[in-house]
């Protein structure tokens, strides 16, 4: 069993846009085997997938249970249109997670007109609030569906797994595995690691990314054995498919 190369979320707390939180490994200096996986992993650029993908629909749910019964979820859905500067993101909470949202439901939309003015609307548990975004304010909400941080060059969070996985492939090649068709790369690891109580942590992690390093499938499921205790969550994505644009909230 691999050991302790990706952080395990918390059991009280959800970084939804930090979801998997995988670490990225750039000291490590092993080299990638000479293969399809090589072929497949060189060609991974954060531009080349910025490019690529004009529009993109991602929905990420976590579940958070204890003894089996479900204490709290999150759902959150984003769209992305990068030639229209088009985004909307709707967040549903319930359960245990809401003290920490503080909103059952939160929905954000902005976009920029043909007469390059920008429409920005808000609305949280059905109340609607006044935003005002600058164009370089919906570039960057459209950039979180990429990513939500850089460090050390890589891009980390979010749905643009490339960077983890060109980082990590030699020090893990046995965990990656291609399809016959060469087109999709899939990652499969079980790891343990123990919390700050001492409790021992067991996590299944699955992914899958394409030839750009876009996330198309992800489940992980971290559980607390001694506690039984247990965070599933699923990223399902589609890239470049029509999106039904909203115009207001």
């Amino acid at each position: 069993m691999e050991k302790r190369h990706i952080p395990i979320l918390n059991k009280v707390k959800l970084l939804v846009l930090g979801i998997v939180g995988l670490s990225v490994f750039t000291a490590c200096t092993q080299k990638i085997p000479e293969g399809d996986i090589k072929d497949f992993v060189e060609l991974i650029r954060f531009t080349n997938a910025q490019e690529h993908v004009v529009t993109g629909i991602s929905q990420i749910q976590s579940i958070y249970s204890v003894e089996d019964e479900e204490k709290g979820r999150v759902t959150i859905t984003t769209q992305i249109d990068q030639r229209k500067k088009y985004y909307y993101s709707n967040t549903e909470v319930s359960g245990s997670y809401v003290e920490e949202y503080t909103f059952h439901n939160q929905q954000v939309l902005s976009y920029v007109n043909s007469d390059d003015t920008i429409s920005s609307f808000k609305k949280t548990d059905d109340v609607s609030q006044d935003i005002s975004y600058n164009l370089e304010e919906v570039y960057k909400l459209i950039s979180t569906f990429f990513y939500t941080k850089v460090e050390g060059g890589y891009h980390q969070g979010a749905v643009y797994y490339g960077d983890y996985v060109v980082a990590n492939c030699a020090k893990f090649y046995s965990c990656f595995s291609l399809n016959e068709e060469k087109t999709i790369l899939t990652y499969q690891v079980n790891t343990s690691q123990r919390n700050e109580e001492g409790d021992e942590i067991l996590t299944m992690h699955y992914f899958t990314v394409d030839a750009y390093g876009m996330i198309l499938s992800l489940h992980t499921k971290s559980m607390v054995l001694e506690k039984n205790i247990v965070i599933d969550t699923t990223i399902e994505c589609s890239y470049n498919t029509p999106i039904e644009k909203k115009l207001e909230l």
